[in-house]
């Protein structure tokens, strides 16, 4: 299994003027890509220690994957909660707990 960068749902000046273009190409291009790299890269890695039956770096391995997964999971939630539509007051549920715990 290889995982992938997902594309922005929206294009990348689309939430400008609170986050600009550049500003979201670096953080989807580069810094979620590296968390997809590393997941990747360290998927190969963990394939090649088991099949040489060394497991002896298979623990941190797989810290190491927990770790850019779940940046991987997190951004791809992160860019479909934003949205250049976004924004208003919750309703319902949402905003009675919001008022109640916060006021």
């Amino acid at each position: 299994m290889t995982h992938e960068v997902p594309a922005l749902p929206y294009a990348a000046d689309a939430l400008a003027p609170h986050i600009d273009a550049r500003t979201m190409e670096i953080h989807h291009g580069k810094h979620h890509a590296a968390y997809v790299s590393g997941a990747n890269a360290t998927l190969e890695k963990l394939e090649e220690e088991r099949n040489q039956e060394d497991f002896g770096a298979i623990n941190q391995l797989e810290k190491n994957l927990a770790f850019h997964v779940s940046g991987h999971v997190l951004h791809s939630l992160f860019w479909k909660n934003l949205g250049p539509r976004g924004g208003g007051e919750p309703e319902g549920e949402r905003s009675l707990a919001i008022g109640e715990f916060f006021g």
